[in-house]
């Protein structure tokens, strides 16, 4: 396994939401009664298979079963994804009805018999999974096109004679996302400590070297994340993360404000109010609430106290981002989102896509590769593209709801 330090950090729980979470009832994972593991009611809903699936850091959703048995588990794969779930039902209220709407009808258009939300009281586990499985597979689409790319731009095995693109299908990467959610803090650091050698608190991303893999560990016990209305952007946060870092093979650590501008920006399309906050090394800093940076960054910068792209650019660590630089990489990648969209695009491909002399992936000097690429790109230098960011903010540039 990679013990990279940077992907041995706890991604922290977004800040809000209370729901209740009912014991989950003995169930067998593989009898989904949405679509009874049919592929062709499997297709419908954008899945391959409820299992037996290869997921998780040593061997499969069978052992995962057997590890915590007589614990329920639920598993899913999906075109992108691989997802292990002991999380129970949860009741849904009205506003969470509401919410969910147009989710269970983009669902029904495809199998018209699955519930409507005006029609439940509460998701089952099957429900709440392949909900979360459908609507990441959604945000998947929608990270490709920021990146400007599509399954097909990925050879199985790096191709010779064509743009450096990775070495594997899933944006670069050889084997699928995954996701373990886990009910239980408990189950959580009993799985860590068997599999990566330590007791963790919080969640994780890790980067997996044999087979290479992104996987994403949650613990869903807090208040916080047990309930899907703020867990989903959770999730989005991670994978926006996960998706960066895979983009043409993760063989090193994107610039710290882009990837996590980037993640608070897709986090935020998802719910505006959601805030996950990070930390280093399987610690995390305090929690808060949330913010509404649309309001807080033009103040910064009306004010002279906006953080300079030219410190964001030499912070290292997501530890070393103070609240109001978290707020100015959101912001930057906004405007570089909504007002220069290819550009942006040819910048994530430009960083993430750095080879040596040899033709081998290097992340050496990132800081002047970003100069270069600033240059060729727009005829910026940092100051320029500072400069440029103001006056959108300024000019309102966040006063439009933000989203795909």
């Amino acid at each position: 396994m990679d013990a990279a330090p940077a992907w041995f950090r706890a991604a922290l729980l977004p800040l809000a939401g209370i729901a209740a979470v009912l014991a989950a009832p003995a169930q067998d994972p593989e009898d989904c009664p949405w679509c009874g593991n049919d592929p062709r009611r499997l297709a419908a809903l954008g899945s391959v298979s409820h299992g037996p699936i290869a997921v998780g850091f040593e061997g499969s959703s069978k052992d995962i079963r057997s590890f915590f048995e007589p614990d329920p588990w639920t598993f899913l794969e999906t075109a992108h994804v691989r997802w292990a779930s002991s999380l129970g039902p949860q009741r849904l209220s009205a506003r969470d009805r509401k919410r969910l709407e147009p989710v269970f009808e983009e669902i029904a258009a495809a199998l018209p018999d699955f519930p409507r939300p005006g029609r439940i009281q509460r998701l089952d586990p099957w429900e709440r999974l392949h909900l979360h499985a459908w609507r990441l597979e959604r945000f998947y689409e929608r990270f490709q096109r920021i990146l400007g790319v599509t399954d097909a731009d990925f050879p199985a095995t790096r191709a010779a004679g064509g743009p450096y693109m990775g070495n594997g299908p899933y944006l670069g990467e050889a084997e699928k996302f995954e996701f373990l959610l886990f009910r239980r803090r408990s189950d959580y650091q009993a799985y860590t400590e068997r599999f990566l050698g330590v007791r963790v608190t919080d969640s994780l991303r890790w980067h997996h070297r044999d087979p290479h893999k992104l996987v994403g560990v949650l613990v869903c016990e807090d208040s916080d994340l047990r309930d899907d209305r703020w867990l989903y952007p959770h999730l989005v946060h991670n994978m926006s993360h996960m998706m960066l870092a895979a983009y043409k093979h993760f063989s090193y650590d994107p610039p710290v404000w882009l990837d996590e501008g980037l993640a608070h920006a897709m986090e935020r399309e998802a719910d505006p109010e959601s805030w996950t906050r990070e930390g280093e090394e399987g610690t995390y800093r305090e929690r808060g609430r949330s913010q509404d940076w649309s309001k807080t960054v033009p103040a910064l910068v009306r004010r002279g106290r906006a953080p300079s792209f030219t410190t964001l650019l030499n912070r290292h660590t997501i530890g070393e981002l103070r609240d109001e630089e978290h707020a100015t990489c959101w912001s930057l990648v906004r405007f570089l989102l909504e007002e220069h969209p290819e550009g942006f695009a040819r910048f994530l491909g430009g960083v993430k896509g750095q080879l040596d002399e040899r033709g081998y992936p290097s992340g050496h000097d990132l800081l002047g590769l970003q100069r270069r690429l600033l240059r060729e790109i727009w005829g910026w230098t940092p100051q320029d593209l500072e400069e440029a960011w103001k006056t959108w903010v300024l000019e309102g540039g966040h006063a439009q709801p933000s989203g795909s």
